[in-house]
């Protein structure tokens, strides 16, 4: 798991939660996080601003915990 990724993906969860990202583990549920759907979608328009990549809808399905919101934005990012 890429620290970069891990690092983005905790900060962009942290900034939409406003919590402290550095209590954020990859094996942190989405649900102990308070994320919603909507979160996930704002979620990921920071992440493609960020790296700059587009990140399809259907990508955005079945993430659980922060490590597969990491695996998922890894495999993009190595598709590019």
């Amino acid at each position: 798991m890429s620290t970069n990724s891990l690092q983005a993906v905790a900060g962009a969860i942290a900034r939409q939660k406003m919590i402290d990202a550095s209590t954020i583990r990859p094996d942190t549920t989405l649900e102990e996080l308070g994320v919603s759907s909507l979160d996930v979608t704002t979620i990921a328009f920071e992440l493609e601003e960020e790296f700059n990549l587009s990140i399809p809808n259907e990508a955005l399905d079945g993430l659980t915990t922060v490590a597969d919101v990491v695996t998922r934005l890894n495999g993009l990012l190595d598709e590019r």
